[in-house]
């Protein structure tokens, strides 16, 4: 399981494994120290002014400091991670999806999600990589699900 921090040098979010005392951003080089355990940070948008908001992991509400809206955090992690079947890079994926394709190679992982009852558009965005030139690269996916009719 993967947490997010503030990077200290350019203010970016970074993701790393829970575990780790501290992280480099790959954008700044800026290290940046890991909060201790119980103090994991996560994000969610303001419904008042779509302000990006970050707050402690665990907090049940969180007030916008722009427009004052308290803001309902989100019981479960509304992402989850898996490893790529294929080459075993880390991806991320909406929770609940039965099914994830790595950006990098384009090989399906299937996540063992229940079954959903109607077609949904699956949006993966994975950490970012660097490409062979060092510049950064975006890793995003777009797919579509459908329902499994049985055969009868």
């Amino acid at each position: 399981m993967q947490s997010q921090i503030v990077c200290n040098g350019c203010r970016s979010i970074l993701l790393y494994p829970r575990g780790a005392s501290n992280v480099c951003c790959a954008l700044c080089n800026a290290v940046t120290s890991v909060p201790p355990p119980g103090m994991e940070m996560d994000q969610l948008i303001c419904g008042g002014c779509r302000t990006l908001l970050m707050y402690t992991r665990g907090a049940t509400s969180v007030r916008c400091s722009c427009c004052h809206t308290v803001n309902l955090a989100p019981v479960h992690n509304q992402v989850a991670q898996v490893n790529c079947g294929n080459c075993r890079t880390m991806l991320m994926y909406p929770y609940g999806a039965p099914s994830v394709k790595c950006a990098i190679c384009q090989y399906i992982t299937n996540v063992n999600a229940p079954p959903t009852s109607h077609n949904q558009t699956v949006v993966v965005e994975n950490p970012m990589s660097v490409d062979e030139s060092g510049k950064l690269v975006s890793n995003v996916v777009v797919g579509v699900t459908t329902e499994k009719k049985a055969i009868k």
